[in-house]
C-alpha cells in the first residue's frame, strides 16, 4: 500500500495554535485597552485645562439657538465620564440631598452658592458654569447635570444640560 503524505494533526499541534491564537487575543485587548486609557486620560486634561473662548461662546450659542427652532427645550452641550468628578458624580446622582456630614465652621462661612456638584466636577465646567450664571441664567435658561447612562448598573457619563422652557408662557 503506498504511504500518503498528507496533512498530519496532532492534539499537541492544536493546543499550540490555540494557546498562540489566544495569546495574540490578549495582546491586542491590551493594546486597545491602553488606547482607550490613554484617550480617556486625554479627554481628561483637555476638560480639566478647558478655557472659554468667544469662539465657543458663540457655537455654543448658535447651538441652542438651533435646538430652540426645531423645538428642543434642552441642549446637551457636555458629557464625560462620571469617574472625571472628584466623588465619581455622588454629588450629581444624589443632587439636593444634604451631605452626609455637616460642613465644618470655617467650610460653611466659605460656601459659594455654587452647586455642590460643581464643586466635584472638572474645571472646564465651571468656567461654562459661570458663563451661564452672568449671562444665560437671566435670558430664562437653566444649567443642569445628570447622569445620562449607567452600564453595568453602574454610573456611566454625566451630562450637562441648558435648558429653557417650552413656551413664552413658561417665562
Amino acid at each position: 500500500m503506498p504511504e500518503t503524505s498528507g496533512p498530519t494533526l496532532s492534539v499537541a499541534g492544536l493546543f499550540a495554535e490555540r494557546d498562540a491564537r489566544r495569546r495574540r487575543d490578549q495582546h491586542a485587548d491590551e493594546q486597545l485597552q491602553r488606547r482607550r486609557e490613554e484617550e480617556v486620560a486625554e479627554f481628561k486634561k483637555r476638560l480639566d485645562n478647558f478655557q472659554l473662548t468667544d469662539e465657543i461662546i458663540h457655537s455654543g450659542l448658535d447651538r441652542i439657538k438651533r435646538a430652540f427652532e426645531r423645538g428642543e427645550t434642552e441642549l446637551m452641550f457636555a458629557s464625560f465620564p462620571s469617574s472625571f468628578c472628584t466623588d465619581d458624580s455622588r454629588a450629581v446622582i444624589n443632587g439636593g440631598a444634604p451631605p452626609i456630614s455637616r460642613p465644618s465652621r470655617a467650610g460653611a462661612g466659605a460656601q459659594s452658592d455654587e452647586p455642590e456638584r460643581l464643586a466635584t466636577a472638572p474645571a472646564g465646567a465651571l468656567y461654562v458654569y459661570e458663563d451661564w450664571k452672568n449671562h444665560l441664567r437671566l435670558g430664562g435658561f437653566t444649567f443642569t447635570a445628570h447622569m445620562i447612562n449607567y452600564p453595568g448598573g453602574k454610573p456611566g457619563d454625566l451630562g450637562l444640560f441648558f435648558s429653557w422652557p417650552k413656551d413664552s408662557a413658561e417665562t
